[in-house]
């Protein structure tokens, strides 16, 4: 009986349809002014009531809606508080027309009660929404977090693996230069042309993985993307800082994916550049061996004797980089320092685990 006359007998008049219309029309406001509007229906209703004007269809629908709105709209006290008076109310105004059977006024309660349950429902649908939206918002700030993290943690090891190395070759070089400054002064030209080749490509590497841009004009050799294939000119340039290398590449060569090589490159190149910021002694080895589906590295160096001045110090920085790129790609790595040797053992992926 949702819908039906609940209230009085006889015909609406003209009072009772302009209460009827007070009834309806608010509810048009029912979301911004929920208590408001549920005041407005139900004063109206109660004027019907004492007016002995019947209460309309129209009228129950409306105030129905407001009691949905304000158990679905407003705080959760401000609904049980309207639920606790509200069956007064019914009470209230069955007492004052006598002529409403009691079975209407149950009838009249359960509406109400339906209406107000509805709401409820809908209140805790939409908390369960915004709680989910929460968490889900949650995770992807954790997630941007967790990804900004990583990358500062990967330009860190990219700035350090450059940087490192390209300061300990010009710490080496600048301590020659001043060595066979008033002896040799010829050999001084050499070592300030080694320094400007490292210092020019280091700050090209580095404007390279900064912003992708071109190298700088300033670099006196072409520079590419650092792999296994350049680690002969790596080789190089540190013997001719003073370091003793044998390089050795059993099996077939095969490509590795971008990440992988770079790994590869950065571990023999720290490996190289803690051998020389240590004066490593005799000859250090690196071996190359291609298998089918991988690549391993085998770096050992003499570290028995350091050198003195800025090229002392660890390599702690640059061993935990090594390992948080093998582990990024899904390969191994071994590190041994002691007697005397430092040695680095890798085995990597052709292909970087996604």
């Amino acid at each position: 009986m949702l819908f039906g006359c609940c209230w009085g007998e006889g015909q609406v008049t003209s009072v009772g349809f302009m209460l009827t219309v007070v009834e309806t029309v608010p509810i048009a406001w029912r979301r911004r002014f929920p208590i408001a509007v549920l005041l407005i229906t139900g004063s109206a209703a109660v004027g019907q009531v004492l007016l002995r004007s019947p209460v309309t269809d129209f009228g129950t629908f409306g105030v129905l809606v407001a009691m949905y709105t304000v158990a679905a709209e407003s705080s959760q006290a401000v609904a049980i508080l309207v639920a606790v008076v509200t069956p007064a109310g019914i009470l209230a105004a069955g007492s004052l027309d006598r002529s409403t059977p009691p079975h209407a006024l149950m009838i009249v309660f359960v509406e109400f009660a339906s209406a107000w349950v509805l709401g409820e429902i809908r209140r805790h649908r939409r908390r369960e929404v915004a709680v989910r939206a929460a968490r889900i918002r949650r995770k992807n700030e954790t997630r941007a977090q967790e990804v900004a993290a990583a990358e500062r943690r990967r330009m860190a090891r990219e700035l350090h693996d450059v940087l490192a190395h390209s300061l300990s070759l010009i710490s080496i070089q600048a301590g020659a230069a001043r060595s066979v400054m008033d002896t040799a002064p010829e050999g001084v030209r050499a070592c300030l042309l080694s320094i400007e080749t490292v210092s020019a490509d280091a700050w090209a590497e580095m404007r390279q993985f900064l912003d992708g841009g071109p190298e700088p004009e300033t670099a006196v050799t072409s520079l590419t993307r650092p792999g296994l294939e350049r680690v002969s000119d790596l080789i190089k340039r540190l013997e001719g800082a003073g370091l003793s290398i044998d390089l050795a590449v059993t099996g077939q060569a095969r490509r590795l994916s971008a990440d992988a090589d770079l790994c590869a490159y950065r571990i023999v190149q720290e490996s190289l550049t803690n051998a020389l910021r240590h004066g490593g002694e005799g000859r250090t080895r690196v071996s190359v061996r291609y298998g089918q589906h991988e690549v391993e590295l085998d770096i050992a160096s003499q570290t028995t004797q350091l050198r003195r001045g800025p090229m002392r110090g660890g390599s702690h920085h640059g061993l935990a980089g090594m390992r948080e790129r093998v582990k990024a790609i899904g390969g191994q790595l071994s590190v041994d320092q002691g007697a005397g040797r430092f040695t680095v053992k890798a085995r990597l992926p052709l292909q970087a685990a996604s």
